[in-house]
């Protein structure tokens, strides 16, 4: 097994450092085939999936590059795909089947027993002789592509007396209880001449369906020829409707129950899927910091139905939004302040968004070092407006060891507070948790 190290190591070095600079197409590609087979297993870890964001946002941008091929733009894109669809395929792998397959789909869609492939195949065998050479009945078996080929499959020889086959090769249904032979058709195709004097039974099944044999002596209508018309029975009086036909029971399938409307639950929010939900989230902060329009992030977020989410909505944006080149910390402190103004989101939403950041940004600072610095200019235009006190940010530097990626974190926020016509009241106000947070470093 590969350590993760080396993997990000390597996908680094096939997309290269310069993210300005187009990667060679048999790089781009290698990396494609890389996230098609492992994929999946980086993304069970939290931490290379923060990192795989990293690439993927790398990929989109290659995905619309001019410079790129066409077929490499749309290799990509089928990857951003695979990862959007939680790396299911869209379609399945068509792969090359075996004889034992093939015989299983077959007698699948022939509704055969199992394992009568097979015993068809073997005991046909494939018929080898030479040209001119004759079967059973003078019959020709040298048409090549007959040899071991099942009955009723496409290109099959279909042989006089064989269930199913007249003498004029034409097809015609049969039950299981037809005897093979010629039944009553010709070689020329004449019907036989039937007496009506001399008593003869005549199995009912072999006639069309409705005809019923022989009635009171008289013929049916099929069996007097092609050319005239069809005989009546002696008691028919013309007015008279005919007798309505027994009609043959058929088999009726169920209707599909279909609850009612006023019947079907709704999925409460706590029992979405999480991954539908980040699925979701990651879409709509890409849009936002796409477009840039407020009121539609928003509607997004309300239609998430799902306030118990909202902390991690607060982490994915300021996740998304530091890791863009060059970062946006002004769109994404206008969005939490947008949602924290309009009610969408609570105090609490923000402070527990800001830990769970907090507790990545170590792994994040290795990749991304101006990261805390950025993060904290984002805390800091939370404490203005109400959503962030230094309570929570007392809290949020506990989650990190490392001293420097505190002070950056707590510097840049007394900054952006300072740089502000309000900011000295708040520092004022909250002195006492100010001077806590000088005391973890």
């Amino acid at each position: 097994m590969v350590p993760e190290k080396i993997v990000h190591h390597i996908v680094q070095e096939l997309l290269g450092h310069d993210n300005k600079v187009c990667p060679a197409e048999e790089n781009v590609e290698a990396t494609c085939q890389f996230f098609n087979t492992i994929g999946k297993q980086l993304d069970e870890s939290p931490r290379s999936r923060h990192i795989n964001d990293v690439y993927f946002g790398q990929l989109k941008e290659l995905s619309s590059n001019p410079q790129l091929a066409p077929r490499l733009r749309f290799i990509v894109q089928d990857v951003l795909d695979l990862r959007m669809n939680n790396w299911i395929p869209r379609r399945e792998e068509i792969k090359a089947k075996t004889i034992t397959e093939i015989h299983a789909e077959a007698e699948k869609n022939l509704g055969l027993r199992p394992g009568a492939a097979a015993s068809i195949r073997n005991n046909r065998g494939v018929i080898s002789a030479a040209s001119g050479t004759a079967g059973p009945g003078d019959f020709p078996i040298n048409r090549p592509g007959t040899g071991g080929m099942m009955p009723g499959m496409p290109g099959a020889r279909r042989m006089p007396g064989m269930p199913g086959i007249d003498n004029d090769n034409w097809e015609a249904p049969r039950n299981h209880s037809m005897p093979r032979g010629d039944g009553l058709m010709q070689p020329a195709g004449h019907l036989q001449s039937l007496s009506f004097n001399k008593s003869r039974s005549v199995n009912t099944k072999l006639l069309p369906q409705g005809s019923g044999g022989f009635m009171s002596g008289k013929s049916s209508a099929p069996l007097q020829g092609r050319g005239g018309p069809p005989s009546r029975p002696s008691n028919f009086r013309f007015g008279a409707e005919p007798p309505a036909q027994a009609s043959i029971p058929g088999k009726t399938l169920p209707a599909p129950y279909v609850p009612p409307v006023a019947d079907r639950p709704v999925v409460p929010a706590s029992r979405v899927n999480p991954d539908e939900l980040r699925r979701k989230t990651l879409s709509l902060l890409k849009e936002y910091f796409s477009v840039l329009l407020l009121d539609e992030a928003l509607q997004c977020v309300e239609e998430l139905k799902s306030p118990a989410y909202h902390p991690e909505v607060v982490k994915e944006a300021i996740s998304i939004a530091l890791e863009a080149n060059p970062p946006r910390v002004e769109p994404v402190s206008k969005l939490l302040e947008y949602l924290f103004a309009k009610k969408v989101i609570t105090v609490k939403d923000i402070g527990t968004g800001c830990l769970l950041y907090g507790s990545m940004l170590e792994d994040i600072g290795i990749d991304l070092p101006k990261a805390p610095y950025n993060f904290g200019e984002i805390a800091g235009k939370l404490v203005l407006v109400g959503g962030l006190d230094f309570k929570v940010v007392i809290e949020v530097l506990k989650k990190m060891e490392d001293d420097m990626y505190q002070r950056a974190v707590f510097d840049a926020a007394t900054r952006i507070i300072s740089s502000s016509p309000d900011g000295q009241l708040v520092l004022d106000t909250q002195a006492s948790d100010i001077k806590a947070c000088q005391s973890l470093f």
